[in-house]
């Protein structure tokens, strides 16, 4: 990528005021206060949008601090160039949503209402902001760098591309092993196992009951067979006199007898059919309970192959980092600081005439060299197909005539647009000793 203009309709100080930009080196000049940093976060802002807060905070935001004075609109263009193709950018930041980005080819809109990153092209505003992109008193990097880094060779490990998220595939697969407990379930199946147990009873009642209830009916039929001569004279007799029939009475007796099995033959058979639903419930549960087994089996093998994986992705591009970072070093101390070696959690030490020394021994100058070296190592890992342009708003307060020489002279031979702001003439006067071509803008 390459900056080729901008114009800021509004934005801060500046109202209708155009940039030009080349190849190479840039130096903005200017006093304090003349509108560097401003300069800086509009190039910037254009490309990845401006940071907008909420409530109290918003007080303190870039999208209020930089308001344009002179009122109107609030934004403004940014020409570049991107794999060697002309664009130009164009924001209001008044709403988030009004950007739009055309051709500069036809003319024709390519993108509308959406931010660059990940459109246009894969850089992202914290990833910038964490390598190539650098302000007074922000050298020093944070975590965030070292978990993009992170992120980075484990996707690399997995998916030999930077496309796919493994971080966030574990994330899922963690999520997805805590669904896979089946604590709950074990619980629910003891249950259902101690119902089934206690109403396994109710078939051998049930033929009991029905051997009863055929007992009975065989009496009732006997019980119903005709009468002889001496019985339909008894029960003449007891009619006349008023007595009970005998043999009706007990008929009645085992009809009621009959209807009393027969309504606890039916409760108990309507048991017998909850069990058969207790026992279908604890197959289908036993069965999910077994699958669930084998997934969190599966997701554990997984997840142990991405960590072994990522474990050996780490040695391999940590050392093509850490030896990025050291010929970075060398270049810019002529060797005095040849070798550096980082951890996973950004801590680093530097070796000095064969042995290994924690920054925190290190001069400021040299500790924000090594942290230059790192940031500009990262940029070259995470983004290696966007040459993204180098800004640098007054970071040199540390360094020495010898360090700014050679670091301006590393800088110079870079493949990239370089902008350095500053307030210090010291910065024209070494690239006129080394005779480095640089493009000079002073903003009054």
């Amino acid at each position: 990528m390459k900056l080729r203009a901008c114009t800021l309709m509004g934005f801060g100080k500046f109202y209708r005021k155009s940039f030009s930009f080349s190849d190479g080196v840039h130096v903005i000049y200017g006093e304090n206060e003349a509108g560097k940093t401003t300069l800086r976060t509009f190039l910037v802002s254009m490309l990845f949008g401006i940071d907008r807060k909420r409530g109290a905070a918003s007080k303190k935001d870039e999208f209020h601090k930089y308001q344009p004075y002179m009122g109107g609109i609030y934004g403004g263009t940014l020409d570049l160039s991107l794999d060697h193709k002309p664009y130009q950018i164009q924001r209001n930041f008044a709403d988030p949503k009004a950007i739009s980005v055309y051709s500069g080819i036809d003319g024709t809109k390519v993108l509308e209402g959406k931010e660059l990153s990940g459109q246009l092209f894969s850089m992202t505003k914290s990833g910038y902001l964490q390598t190539l992109c650098i302000s007074q008193g922000e050298i020093k990097t944070d975590k965030s760098l070292g978990q993009m880094l992170n992120h980075y060779m484990v996707n690399m490990s997995q998916s030999k591309t930077t496309d796919v998220n493994v971080e966030r595939a574990l994330t899922f697969l963690r999520r997805e092993l805590r669904k896979q407990k089946n604590k709950t379930d074990q619980q629910e199946l003891s249950r259902i196992k101690e119902q089934i147990r206690q109403s396994e009873s109710c078939e051998q009642e049930i033929k009991a009951i029905q051997e009863q209830e055929l007992m009975i009916q065989k009496k009732m039929i006997q019980n119903d067979s005709p009468l002889t001569l001496w019985e339909r004279i008894k029960a003449w007799i007891c009619k006349f006199f008023g007595f009970s029939d005998k043999r009706q009475l007990e008929q009645q007796k085992m009809t009621h007898q009959l209807e009393m099995l027969k309504v606890k033959r039916e409760q108990l058979e309507q048991k017998q059919q909850i069990n058969e639903d207790l026992r279908i419930q604890f197959e289908n549960l036993n069965k999910k309970i077994k699958e669930k087994e084998y997934n969190k089996r599966a997701i554990e093998e997984a997840m142990e192959a991405i960590k072994e994986a990522s474990e050996e992705i780490h040695q391999e591009f940590g050392s093509a980092f850490q030896q990025k970072v050291s010929d970075i070093m060398t270049a810019i101390t002529d060797g005095a600081y040849g070798k550096i070696r980082i951890d996973d959690s950004m801590q680093m030490t530097a070796e000095q005439k064969g042995s290994f020394l924690d920054i925190d021994y290190l001069s400021a100058g040299t500790v924000e060299q090594i942290y230059f070296a790192v940031r500009l190592a990262a940029a070259e890992i995470l983004f290696p197909e966007e040459k993204f342009p180098i800004i640098l708003d007054d970071i040199f307060g540390n360094f020495d005539d010898k360090r700014l020489k050679r670091t301006l002279k590393y800088l110079s031979e870079q493949n990239r647009q370089i902008f350095i702001f500053s307030c210090k003439k010291e910065i024209v006067k070494a690239l006129d000793q080394m005779q480095c071509k640089y493009q000079l803008l002073e903003i009054m």
